[in-house]
């Protein structure tokens, strides 16, 4: 038997009566401008993320205990801190519920006239241990969170194609090489062959080139 904490989850300012405007599940470069974006206009907004700090892999954050790294590594960081400072602004003031940590794990619709409650959302932590302290939250984590509309802002990941060579050390992707020196400040080596095509690539090539 599972139980749940049912509300709007508006965790910074209590319940949001029948539920947000808008839940945005992911709290990278498209999430958080999505949000604070619907915020700006007045709509309420959740917004529901794995990670602990905003940014996504796009601008990953360093690990615990390192400083943050400059602008070769983080392309357009001016426009992540722009969007980091309205995220902020809005959750003082209740527009938006941020809501790191978790994972969704169910999304389900119930039509155009459910109104506010259309989509309704089941959440776990991501650790598994119960979610911040409340007098309503249930002893295994699992929240409810209710939504006129639902926007999905959950990024990609790299496909690997097996070539002759690729489980070699030393040899990474391209989106490995670069969340090793966002996270790490490390490199997977001093002389450096990027190999293939596409913009990600040259992103990539940059950061090491000026690491």
């Amino acid at each position: 038997m599972m139980s749940s904490a049912a509300d709007g989850t508006r965790g910074s300012g209590g319940p949001a009566p029948g539920g947000y405007d808008l839940a945005v599940i992911g709290a990278g470069p498209a999430g958080l401008a999505a949000a604070v974006t619907a915020a700006d206009i007045g709509l309420s907004v959740v917004l529901i993320d794995a990670s602990e700090r905003p940014g996504g892999q796009y601008f990953r954050h360093a690990a615990p205990g390192l400083a943050p790294h400059g602008n070769p590594v983080h392309h357009k960081r001016a426009t992540f801190a722009a969007l980091s400072a309205r995220l902020a602004a809005h959750v003082r003031g209740g527009r938006i519920t941020h809501l790191p940590r978790r994972h969704v794990w169910t999304a389900e619709e119930s039509g155009p006239a459910a109104g506010r409650a259309r989509w309704t959302l089941r959440h776990v932590p991501v650790d598994g241990a119960p979610a911040a302290p409340a007098p309503t939250a249930p002893a295994d984590g699992i929240r409810v969170t209710r939504a006129r509309c639902l926007l999905l802002a959950t990024g990609a990941y790299e496909r690997q194609l097996p070539f002759p060579g690729w489980t070699l050390p030393g040899v990474v992707a391209a989106g490995g090489a670069q969340a090793l020196l966002k996270d790490s400040g490390a490199l997977p080596g001093r002389r450096i062959v990027v190999a293939g095509s596409g913009p990600l690539l040259l992103a990539v090539a940059v950061s090491l080139a000026e690491a």
